[in-house]
């Protein structure tokens, strides 16, 4: 079984988050994966582009994913990110979802020091 890569998403379809406190998305409809097991990933960045690595002074990121479509669930560890662990030598512990689900969000909340970012959730 292969790795699945899915972006979250601006309303745009743009992978490049702003950072202002919100929620997004996922596409919809990843359950169609044979994957039971996901890890959710997050970068920083300075600039609109998301290109310049940014390391924040301070904010959270927190993950939950939607089995059905409708009940959102946090996930099984790791629920809340502390953004000023995400830099290029990392040392936050990326949260862990365990079966199925329809689709994935973030919120963001209080984040300084970064203007944008990119999240994934890596099923496998």
């Amino acid at each position: 079984m292969a790795n699945e890569r899915w972006p979250v998403l601006t309303p745009a379809g743009s992978e490049v988050l702003p950072i202002t406190d919100g929620i997004y998305y996922t596409a919809a409809n990843i359950g169609g994966s044979s994957a039971d097991n996901c890890q959710v990933y997050v970068e920083f960045f300075t600039d609109a582009a998301g290109t310049a690595l940014a390391t924040p002074a301070s904010g959270t990121v927190s993950a939950q994913g939607s089995p059905m479509g409708q009940v959102w669930l946090a996930p099984s560890s790791g629920a809340t990110i502390n953004a000023a662990d995400v830099k290029a030598a990392g040392t936050y512990t990326p949260p862990v979802f365990s079966g199925r689900m329809q689709q994935g969000r973030v919120q963001f909340a209080g984040i300084t020091g970064a203007l944008t970012a990119r999240v994934t959730f890596w099923r496998y």
